[in-house]
């Protein structure tokens, strides 16, 4: 008899807020660990929805809050509430519904969630996104600006996705350069499957390479593009490892930084020999795209 597969259990922590002090509070959340965070706005107040893989206190998130709206000069009466809930696997999906629909990126792109009908893309490259369990619809900062780098920058030749989640941006570049080497890779088994699911549902299961595990599996193959939407951190303990794998001339492009910590960024940009091209700054995320330069033998 085959055995069910175990359920993965997160937890969600929704704040209800004033909107005036969301993007703080989203910055304790992340801070503390999250994962991931949607925002539902009902022009009364805004709920910030973060997900966790590991249990959290309400009143330790609650404290920390509060006293950065104090710091920050705000009413800690701009915190409303703070309430923790299980989710299971199952209801994943349910949650990442509400409120996503179709909506454009750049000049080339259209999202829209794999549950409705594909909307008229024109002449746009329609990309169907189903979450699972991963991170990475296009609706976050970090992917769109992701997403504009590789409209700007990349030549269609060849492109690793480190830490690719969904897919998402494997997809966009396969769908950009049919004929490109498209490498993705997660350490994650459960962005894994989720990854070929949404390779499947595009059309280009056939045309992206999918690795479950770290870059060192990757000889001394070198792409044009790299691109490493992850956290400042990771970025950091990677950053040889990247670089190795962009070619002579290519783009090295780094997501998923906040604003407090672009000048740490840019000195690792820099420390590393590269040639920064561009800051796109959105919000309070930063995404850095930079040049290995022609003459490089690392």
């Amino acid at each position: 008899m085959e055995m069910n597969r175990a359920r993965r259990q997160y937890w969600t922590v929704t704040v209800s807020l004033e909107p005036a002090v969301g993007e703080i509070v989203a910055l304790i959340l992340r801070r503390a660990g999250a994962l991931g965070i949607q925002e539902i706005d009902d022009q009364r107040e805004l709920r910030l929805i973060a997900y966790f893989a590991t249990p959290v206190s309400a009143a330790s998130i609650e404290r920390e809050c509060r006293r950065a709206l104090r710091l920050a000069e705000f009413s800690p009466s701009a915190l409303f509430s703070v309430k923790v809930e299980p989710l299971v696997e199952r209801d994943w999906l349910q949650t990442w519904k509400r409120g996503y629909r179709p909506f454009a990126v750049g000049r080339r792109f259209l999202i829209a969630p794999s549950w409705e009908s594909p909307p008229a893309a024109g002449d746009r490259l329609l990309i169907t996104i189903d979450p699972g369990m991963a991170f990475g619809t296009g609706t976050h900062e970090t992917t769109r600006q992701c997403l504009l780098a590789l409209e700007k920058y990349w030549g269609g030749r060849s492109l690793l996705d480190v830490g690719t989640g969904t897919g998402i941006l494997a997809i966009a570049a396969a769908k950009l350069s049919p004929t490109a080497r498209i490498v993705a890779v997660d350490i994650d088994p459960a962005a894994g499957r989720v990854a070929r699911e949404n390779f499947a549902a595009n059309g280009v299961a056939g045309r992206v390479a999918l690795i479950i595990g770290s870059i060192d599996r990757i000889r001394q193959e070198t792409f044009e593009m790299v691109m490493a939407n992850l956290t400042t951190a990771t970025i950091q303990r990677l950053m040889p490892g990247l670089i190795d794998h962009v070619e002579p001339g290519g783009y090295l492009v780094l997501s998923g930084i906040l604003d407090e910590e672009e000048s740490q960024m840019r000195h690792l940009i820099l420390e590393s020999a590269l040639e920064l091209t561009e800051c796109d700054r959105t919000g309070e995320w930063r995404t850095f795209t930079a040049r290995r330069p022609v003459s490089s033998t690392r």
